[in-house]
């Protein structure tokens, strides 16, 4: 099996780091360079030291709340860990959901339905709450619009943004729990590719994991204060036309 150079490690590292808290599907864009220019597969090592990377980011940055023993007594934490499971429910109850590959096509039409879609909520949300209005019933249905995360090109974030906007709650809270919600689902990923590996033989190669953990860290880091700030400023225009282009472009390509 072909392995990836340096340089395309640090461009995987960097697009992860980019992609993965912001609404615009960081599965489909670490499939693009497989599927569009025959890069070889990142493998498991990678998408543990990645995934790692991006946990250690965002728990940093939001380390006031996460270092705070009362924080995990909050509801807070409660909801967050509400959100969360109706995806959990479904990768281990529903069998082959993580096994599915999908095609240049799919997601290249999942990115501009889910585009449209975040278009919409923005549009007609009331934008009246805050994360300390947060009630159970909107924790879960919040978790059930980011379950269409499994589709490759519709992004957690953009989903559980799309979700938050539609109960109506602001910009910038929506951006922040999504944010916090990654850490329970990258968590879960981690402890599935964990799995994984323990089925696999592959060799890690520690120059590169460093390099690959600490690209992705400093990038995930800034990428998250970015976020915020655009979010703030623009509202989620800027990612819409984002994906609107991507879609239709990959169409065309195909």
């Amino acid at each position: 099996m072909m392995e990836l150079s340096l340089l395309q490690i640090i461009i995987l590292s960097i697009i992860q780091a980019v992609t993965e808290f912001l609404p615009i599907s960081s599965s489909a864009h670490l499939l693009l360079p497989s599927k569009v220019l025959g890069w070889p597969d990142q493998g498991i090592i990678f998408d543990i030291t990645v995934h790692f990377a991006t946990l250690m980011a965002v728990l940093i940055y939001f380390r006031d709340e996460f270092l705070k023993l009362s924080f995990y007594f909050s509801k807070t934490f409660l909801f967050l860990v509400i959100s969360t499971l109706p995806i959990v429910f479904i990768v281990l109850f529903v069998e082959g959901i993580g096994d599915y590959r999908w095609s240049l096509t799919s997601i290249a039409y999942a990115n501009i339905f889910f585009a449209l879609l975040l278009y919409v909520s923005e549009k007609t949300s009331q934008q009246k709450y805050s994360n300390s209005d947060m009630t159970a019933k909107h924790a879960i249905l919040i978790g059930l619009f980011q379950t269409f995360s499994l589709i490759s090109g519709a992004s957690r974030s953009g989903t559980a943004i799309t979700g938050s906007l539609f109960l109506g709650y602001r910009k910038s809270e929506a951006a922040k729990y999504s944010l916090m919600l990654s850490i329970p689902t990258i968590l879960g990923a981690l402890i599935f590719s964990f799995l994984e590996y323990n089925t696999l033989e592959e060799d890690i190669n520690i120059l590169t994991t460093f390099i690959a953990f600490l690209t992705t860290f400093i990038v995930s880091y800034l990428s998250i204060s970015l976020f915020l700030g655009l979010v703030k400023k623009l509202g989620y225009m800027p990612f819409i036309v984002y994906r609107l282009i991507l879609g239709i472009t990959l169409l065309w390509l195909i």
